[in-house]
């Protein structure tokens, strides 16, 4: 019998890809020295934690991006194998984006 719990997969690649080309880099780790950066991240920020499990569930995240609109990660659908599984899309100014079909998500089911 296998484990009940929660199963995040996230956003699909294409998603992925359109954050790292459109949100907005700041400073992840700078030189104490220099001040080079070092490293940078994507500017975002913690919406709301969704419990579907036990307290375990996806994050909903807002991004900036460089055209200066608002990105939203949100929970595009949760189906059940052996406990929730979390596919996320993007949503910016209502309108979503990158969800997933009903074939990708039974490819991780």
């Amino acid at each position: 019998m296998g484990m009940r719990c929660y199963q995040h997969v996230g956003l699909k690649p294409e998603a992925l890809k359109f954050l790292q080309q459109n949100v907005v880099m700041v400073p992840d780790s700078v030189c104490p020295n220099c001040k080079h950066v070092i490293s940078t991240k994507m500017k975002c920020k913690l919406i709301r934690k969704i419990d579907l499990f036990y307290e375990d569930g996806p994050g909903e995240f807002e991004y900036t991006l460089k055209d200066g609109r608002i990105c939203k990660e949100k929970l595009d659908s949760s189906p059940w194998s052996s406990g929730p599984v979390g596919f996320t899309c993007l949503e910016i100014d209502g309108e979503k984006m990158f969800e997933w079909t009903e074939a990708e998500m039974s490819e991780h089911l």
